[in-house]
């Protein structure tokens, strides 16, 4: 009986003991330094404080050269290394605006695509606005935008129904 109760109570004791091991094992720093888990925080905060200072830029060019321009079909932002991909749907002979717009470092390629071809245009990211006027040839189309190798910021687009 003896046996019994010691081999319960280190059945116990160890199922105590043991989730309090995996707790300090899993949330270990693994030995880094304080320094350079303060220096790594701070880049991942200015990264997040320029990343909303760039889309505060980038909404601000766009608004300023389309908010006055007809009907919003869409819009948004995204990173350039995102990028966009967006499938607006239109309508038939419609006659559209879109206004692209790149804020950050390097440049942007956009690709227009309908039933009639594809249109290239190259976009510097320095919050220049890029405008395009098209009459839609069918219900539907596509926008994609990638940034080119070495660049970076955001992107933001709109288009409206003129």
């Amino acid at each position: 009986m003896t046996r019994y109760l010691r081999l319960r109570r280190g059945w116990l004791v160890g199922c105590a003991v043991a989730p309090a091991l995996l707790l300090v094992s899993c949330t270990s720093d693994g030995g880094t330094p304080e320094h350079e888990r303060s220096a790594s925080h701070s880049a991942r905060t200015s990264d997040a404080d320029g990343q909303k200072k760039l889309t505060g830029q980038a909404r601000t060019a766009i608004d300023a050269a389309a908010a006055d321009d007809g009907t919003l079909l869409e819009s948004g932002v995204e990173t350039v290394a995102d990028g966009v991909h967006s499938r607006p749907t239109v309508e038939h002979g419609g006659h559209y605006r879109l206004a692209v717009t790149c804020a950050g470092h390097g440049e942007s390629e956009a690709v227009f695509t309908t039933e009639a071809g594809a249109i290239t245009e190259v976009i510097p990211c320095d919050t220049s606005v890029v405008l395009k006027r098209f009459t839609a040839p069918a219900q539907t189309m596509r926008l994609d935008i990638s940034g080119k190798k070495r660049s970076s910021g955001v992107i933001a687009w709109r288009i409206n129904r003129i």
